[in-house]
């Protein structure tokens, strides 16, 4: 299996990513992960893009681990084949367009739960300084894609995970309980959205099933479905009008 280029400090963490048409940002992704020197290893799936992103993997030979689904199968499912292929403790779970990744970042995702005081941590995006840690679940926090957990806790639930695709981040928090949780706070981190990463027309298309598969997970969180419904629809409504699509 190809290994990432590893640090001597390197942490017991396997970086997983979750890539389906990233041509733009997936490069600069991996250099970020892999500039840390922070992770033992770095897999990436390729959940069958068919744009540049094989491509530009490709280049990355030996330096990370990359996994091809022959077809788009979904995020829940690409994350599932990382985990499986993950040989660290803690898996940590990155989306593939970020911006100023750094090495405090991953380990504010793991430190807490190496020193037993979380189960799973939820990283969100900020400018703000000061402490890492916010506490509070939000529906922001509990659909973020940076996030980390001890593998064998997400081993039970991986045939589920391969049918969720975007609903994968709201299942898994209703698997751990609220009490183990710890979102923290990831200054200086850009995480871009899908209007940033892809054109209009296909952002409006990947809004509307984000929407209707976190809305299938999230049937056990009533509120956090209405939440994230209502969030979705309206950057639904904002692209389509600038697309002349809507009134």
């Amino acid at each position: 299996m190809a290994q990432s280029e590893i640090g001597h400090d390197a942490h017991s963490m396997s970086v997983v990513i979750a890539a389906y048409n990233e041509e733009r940002f997936i490069a600069q992704t991996i250099e970020s992960v892999l500039r840390t020197g922070a992770a033992q290893e770095v897999i990436v799936v390729d959940d069958g893009s068919s744009d540049r992103t094989a491509e530009i993997l490709s280049e990355y030979s030996g330096r990370i681990s990359v996994i091809v689904h022959a077809a788009n199968r979904g995020k829940g499912a690409a994350l599932a084949t990382g985990i499986r292929r993950a040989t660290s403790d803690i898996v940590v779970f990155c989306d593939a367009h970020l911006l100023g990744l750094e090495r405090r970042h991953l380990l504010a995702l793991t430190q807490p739960i190496e020193a037993g005081h979380a189960d799973v941590t939820l990283g969100v995006a900020t400018r703000k300084v000061g402490s890492d840690a916010i506490g509070r679940l939000t529906p922001t926090a509990i659909l973020t894609g940076q996030r980390a957990y001890r593998r064998e806790c997400l081993l039970p639930w991986l045939a589920e995970m391969e049918h969720l695709g975007y609903g994968v981040e709201t299942f898994l928090h209703t698997k751990h309980a609220s009490d183990t949780t710890l979102v923290v706070r990831l200054p200086g981190l850009v995480h871009l959205t899908k209007r940033h990463t892809t054109p209009p027309a296909t952002a409006v298309a990947r809004y509307v099933q984000e929407a209707r598969e976190v809305s299938r997970a999230a049937m056990r969180l009533p509120a956090l479905r209405q939440m994230t419904t209502a969030r979705t629809v309206r950057q639904v409504v904002v692209l389509a009008r600038r697309l002349g699509l809507s009134e």
